[in-house]
């Protein structure tokens, strides 16, 4: 990958943001429900188990994040976790032109979106289980 120029400031070796040796990043729709909560702590697991490292959605949104490669990196691409089949991430991704992603959907793995922050927490170990399952 190369080397990021974000203005986060991830680049500037200070760890001001957690980083992982996974080879690509995961981002999530945080939206206000459930779904959105599950999208948020499934990509959180996925960065603490080193699959993706997790990345920040709203500075690729806002086009200020220049570590976001539109590539395969070691045979690996970026993944996207939508909430719901609004697909914000996906829609977002599409219109910077980035294309070389996997998208998952919350509600399309067997969950329902519902209006509350709150969600069984081990809904997160089923769905990692599924991903794994779908090679992700």
């Amino acid at each position: 990958m190369s080397e990021c120029s974000c203005s986060c400031g991830c680049s500037d070796n200070d760890n001001k943001c957690v980083t992982n040796s996974a080879p690509t990043s995961v981002y999530a729709c945080v939206g206000a429900s459930n779904v959105g909560m599950i999208s948020l702590d499934l990509t959180i697991a996925l960065h603490k188990a080193n699959r993706y490292k997790m990345g920040c959605s709203v500075c690729v949104g806002v086009g200020d994040c220049e570590c976001v490669e539109d590539k395969v990196i070691e045979g690996k691409k970026h993944l996207l976790i939508d909430g719901c089949k609004v697909g914000c991430m996906k829609r977002m991704f599409d219109k910077l032109g980035i294309k070389n992603y996997n998208q998952v959907i919350i509600t399309q793995l067997g969950i329902a979106k519902e209006p509350t922050f709150e969600y069984d927490k081990s809904i997160i170990d089923k769905l990692l289980e599924k991903l794994n399952a779908k090679g992700l």
